[in-house]
């Protein structure tokens, strides 16, 4: 074992929310933690993050004031990992022992962490730190550097309030190294030669070209750039800090934006960085890559590497280190584990204007095996004009290794010759779409007819605000010839608490609209399968033999 370097080596979470009686065991470079949505990996991270501060050295009764690139602590603060439940996490609701190495002292360490009640707020405490003397606060946490990568990292720049350009990099060195890293883990066309620094609620930097700057680039060359930052400031941490002792670094969903090829750098970028800078980096994923790239590091060096998959299937919440990808997507899928010609394609990232037309995409695609290959991001958007943007300007993430879906109402000229941009059915955004149909729906027609009473009288009533500002009177409508169409009325209906509501009924508004315009939905899945098809082959070459459920005229 390095003696030179702090490590987290194990944490027994006794209680804590969905989970009891776990245990989980961190590779000493790189640990995946991986599992369904609601598996509390996040919640790990956080618990991680939360055992240590770096703010002064016990050994050396000495306080430590360092800084990263971006001027922020070595500490991640509790609310950035935690949201904590007033209702639920009360004290005692935490119980969780601690295991891990310090190099400070040169021993192995224990402690607990548990939930206390601070100014009527629960907080999470570091107890009994068997690092403290006998006549010291054994109530408080372990000295390490942490640097806590949480999703709002990946908020789009476009829609970051405050947002203004920092120098983070002032040296040339600083500028180089940013840009070298960002080259490797993003093999751009064309290497960038330039980096801006961002700054407002998320510290970032990205490298770039002299034909576009940082509010062109894409979420995955933000999320990179805060990564590379993350790395460059333990390496700033270990030229200025003699009694360096390495790092603790979390990433949540690390694969975040990131096509597989990026992906694959990350890991290589990863552990490089590691060793030179004895990291520990542990983080969530749901990248098949980042899980089996990690899996067979572990057959060769299982002290080093992790792959900690977290499973209710057999009941309670169980932990299982060093499952195989197909072990982990044989469960992920509820299905017995098989070899088929679908199984361990490369993904292909799908992108949004929104979440009304992710809605849309998955009800026109609910059970159809284009599904399988298919990383759709719910939660990452830009406008469609970004997208364009990135398109147009040849970034390889967004004009040949992925595809966006935009809404109807772009105007095909704008989208010409751009192969990886899709349009979805009809000829309004889906908000507007769905509301003009059901609004021409009559109020006997059979989709009012449902058990939460979802009627058109409803309806009408959460959509009188649009009646109104349109000044809508008759009872069919086109809603093309309306010139004003406030894209936030139509949000707030859609957005409603009753909508929502409606949209997760079996007969729900969406499949009603698939039945009734049949034709040019399964058009838009025929084009659609062709567009997965060619990125399959042209970007990640998949034999034809691999894609033939995506053939034309094929099972839908």
């Amino acid at each position: 074992m390095n003696k030179t370097k702090t490590l987290l080596n194990k944490i027994k979470i006794n209680k804590f929310r969905a989970l009891e009686n776990v245990d989980i065991e961190f590779g000493h470079n790189i640990t995946v933690i991986c599992g369904k949505n609601g598996t509390a990996k996040s919640s790990i991270l956080g618990i991680a993050a939360q055992i240590f501060s770096f703010e002064k050295d016990y050994t050396k009764d000495k306080l430590l004031n360092y800084k990263t690139i971006t001027g922020d602590s070595f500490k991640s603060n509790f609310k950035e990992h935690f949201r904590i439940s007033q209702k639920y996490d009360k004290t005692g609701t935490m119980n969780i022992s601690l295991e891990l190495y310090d190099a400070y002292s040169e021993t192995d360490a224990t402690g607990e962490l548990t939930l206390t009640m601070r100014s009527n707020m629960p907080r999470a405490v570091v107890r009994k730190n068997s690092l403290a003397k006998e006549d010291e606060n054994q109530d408080r946490n372990f000295t390490h550097p942490v640097i806590f990568l949480s999703l709002k990292r990946l908020y789009p720049i476009a829609d970051r309030d405050s947002y203004k350009e920092e120098d983070y990099l002032k040296t040339k060195e600083k500028g180089k190294r940013f840009n070298d890293l960002s080259n490797e883990l993003l093999n751009p066309m064309r290497p960038s030669m330039n980096s801006t620094g961002t700054n407002g609620p998320i510290k970032s930097a990205v490298a770039h070209g002299d034909n576009y700057d940082c509010n062109s680039v894409s979420a995955g060359e933000d999320n990179a750039g805060q990564i590379i930052l993350a790395i460059m400031s333990f390496q700033k941490l270990k030229e200025e800090y003699n009694d360096y002792k390495g790092g603790l670094l979390l990433i949540d969903e690390a694969d975040a934006a990131l096509f597989p090829a990026a992906q694959k750098s990350l890991i290589k970028i990863i552990e490089r960085e590691c060793e030179k800078l004895n990291l520990q980096v542990i983080m969530t994923s749901h990248s098949e890559i980042l899980i089996d790239k990690i899996f067979e590091k572990s057959k060769e060096k299982p002290r080093l590497y992790k792959t900690v998959y977290l499973t209710n299937t057999y009941g309670s919440l169980e932990v299982k280190t060093n499952w195989s990808l197909q072990q982990i997507y044989a469960d992920i899928n509820t299905e017995t584990i098989q070899i088929n010609k679908e199984s361990n394609l490369p993904k292909v990232n799908v992108y949004f204007e929104d979440r009304e037309a992710v809605d849309m995409f998955k009800r026109i695609m609910h059970r159809k095996p284009i599904n399988k290959p298919l990383n759709i991001f719910s939660d990452i958007s830009l406008s469609c004009n970004n997208y364009i943007l990135l398109a147009k300007k040849n970034i390889p993430e967004f004009s040949k290794k992925s595809i966006i879906c935009l809404d109807a109402d772009v105007k095909k000229e704008n989208i010409e010759n751009l192969k990886s941009i899709i349009l979805l059915p009809g000829e309004l955004p889906p908000d507007q779409l769905i509301f003009e149909f059901l609004y021409n729906l009559d109020a006997n027609d059979e989709i009012w007819e449902n058990t939460i009473q979802y009627t058109k009288t409803v309806f009408n009533k959460n959509t009188i605000s649009i009646v109104q500002k349109l000044d809508i009177k008759d009872s069919q409508i086109n809603l093309k010839d309306f010139t004003l169409r406030p894209r936030e009325l139509f949000k707030d209906f859609y957005n409603s608490d009753d909508f929502q509501y409606f949209l997760k009924q079996p007969n729900n508004p969406w499949k009603y609209w698939i039945i009734k315009n049949k034709n040019i939905c399964d058009e838009f899945v025929e084009k659609f399968k062709d567009m997965v098809r060619s990125v399959m082959k042209q970007e990640y070459g998949v034999s034809e033999e691999r894609l033939s459920f995506l053939k034309k005229g094929g099972k839908k």
